[in-house]
């Protein structure tokens, strides 16, 4: 794809985008003109591909709630370790972490005080189910929370996990990522999603492998990509792409990776990269603007504002 200034000059063929603190504003919402970006990207041909760190179930429940037109779309959960039709349903690629590893991580996790949560598919797999957060995150993405008596103790049949799921306080979480890179590096693909959250999936699996897999699956090449995002889990895509874009409110280390980077999650940064790349600057056509629901209990920016660990 050839770069001039930052832009592109021939229309990408797959847009993928990251959720929290790019797709969705600090209110929880798709905001009109990224919808309308969206539509006008479909009509060229374009796939887009939502990538989160949710599960799939999450992603079915989100394009639920802020009405967004899924026809044609990809769904990327948990960090690229499910890739899933949206038309179809079908499965494109799916990934595990190897049963003896998820249990050295869920001694790690008990050793320091970090709750764990086991993704598999629809499941969440916990053995602290009575946790806040993992309420939180059981009922924001539908999925299934499946308590037992401790993970550690699971047989190699009950493992069959995409992704670890590790939550605790800032104070606790950013140490005990350390001490996990220091332990596990090479064996998994690990990074935070947020100040309050640190993954894991399997080694090799990550938001840009995803992106090679769905470029694979339908066709297209990865110099005719876009991707955006706002943080650690997002820099594999963003420098996958042939054109990786930083959110105005993304992690230093996303904007110092990023080719281009855009105006925030809440001032329209994707459909801005978007209008360059299908309209030469101008905006899409408006859409008719559906009523969704806001998919957080409170507009971020009254709390700060989604923080990032390189920025506390």
């Amino acid at each position: 794809m050839t770069e001039t200034l930052g832009f592109v000059t021939t229309r990408p063929t797959l847009i993928a985008v990251d959720i929290d603190g790019t797709l969705l504003s600090s209110a929880g919402t798709v905001l009109p003109g990224t919808r309308a970006e969206f539509a006008r990207a479909r009509q060229a041909g374009a796939t887009i591909a939502l990538a989160s760190g949710r599960p799939v179930s999450g992603l079915r429940r989100l394009v639920d709630r802020v009405a967004l037109d899924s026809r044609g779309m990809a769904f990327v959960g948990v960090n690229g370790a499910m890739i899933v039709d949206a038309d179809t349903g079908q499965t494109m690629a799916e990934h595990h972490l190897d049963p003896q590893l998820v249990r050295r991580i869920a001694e790690l996790g008990a050793e320091h005080g970090v709750v764990l949560m086991l993704c598999a598919g629809d499941d969440l797999i916990v053995d602290e189910p009575q946790s806040q957060q993992v309420q939180f995150e059981a009922e924001g993405n539908a999925a299934r929370l499946c308590a037992v008596p401790s993970l550690r103790d699971l047989p190699d049949s009950d493992l069959v996990v995409n992704k670890v799921l590790m939550t605790a306080d800032p104070t606790v979480l950013r140490p005990f990522g350390e001490r996990f890179a220091a332990e596990f590096d090479g064996q998994v693909e690990h990074s935070f999603s947020a100040q309050f959250y640190f993954e894991a999936t399997p080694a090799g699996v990550d938001k840009g492998s995803a992106l090679t897999e769905i470029a694979r699956s339908r066709g297209l090449s990865l110099a005719d990509s876009v991707a955006f995002g706002d943080n650690y889990n997002d820099l594999p895509m963003v420098r996958a792409a042939g054109l990786g874009v930083a959110m105005g409110n993304a992690t230093a280390g996303v904007r110092a990776a990023a080719d281009r980077v855009t105006a925030t999650n809440d001032d329209e940064g994707i459909a801005a990269v978007l209008a360059d790349l299908f309209g030469d600057g101008e905006p899409a056509p408006p859409v008719p603007e559906p009523e969704q629901q806001h998919m957080y209990p409170v507009d971020l920016r009254t709390l700060g504002g989604l923080s990032h660990p390189d920025d506390l």
